[in-house]
């Protein structure tokens, strides 16, 4: 599955990338959650490491749903 984790690296570095819009870390972080339990670690690094609260906020949001065993669906 290393197409997953380059994916899911991809993903990270836009949601960390200061000089992106708003919007598009956001949906970033939303993608993280298809690959769902295996996103877990990059959520959490986000969540340590971004420079917005929201980004942050957002991040433990799907931690605690996929560590819960929520069904994440970014179509909701």
């Amino acid at each position: 599955m290393e197409e997953e984790k380059i994916a899911m690296q991809v993903l990270r570095n836009i949601a960390m990338d200061a000089g992106r819009m708003l919007a598009e870390r956001q949906r970033a972080i939303d993608a993280l959650t298809l690959f769902r339990e295996s996103s877990v670690e990059t959520l959490e690094y986000i969540a340590r490491k971004t420079d917005l609260e929201v980004l942050r906020d957002r991040s433990k949001l799907y931690l605690q749903r996929i560590k819960s065993g929520a069904v994440l669906s970014m179509s909701v």
